[in-house]
């Protein structure tokens, strides 16, 4: 029952979809690595229509802003198999 309404003025209203987080540790002799990251889907209520996407082969994504040209998340896919 989260107000989502500061992120979007008109309807259809938001809502989460999905949350995602990913980290790593990498300890050895040289030292320690780490990060992490998170994604967060959201949606809208109303009606989808489904987009079949085949990924057969790796490859890099961005999604960028439209009007300022600013990268908003980047993204790579390196064993579609998985």
């Amino acid at each position: 029952n989260a107000d989502f309404s500061g992120m979007r003025s008109i309807p259809p209203e938001l809502y989460i979809d999905e949350i995602k987080h990913k980290t790593f540790v990498e300890v050895n002799e040289s030292g320690t690595e780490a990060g992490a990251a998170t994604s967060i889907t959201m949606g809208v209520r109303s009606v989808e229509i489904p987009v079949d996407m085949l990924v057969d082969r790796p490859f890099f994504l961005t999604i960028r802003d439209d009007d300022s040209g600013t990268i908003l998340f980047m993204g790579e896919i390196t064993n579609p198999e998985n």
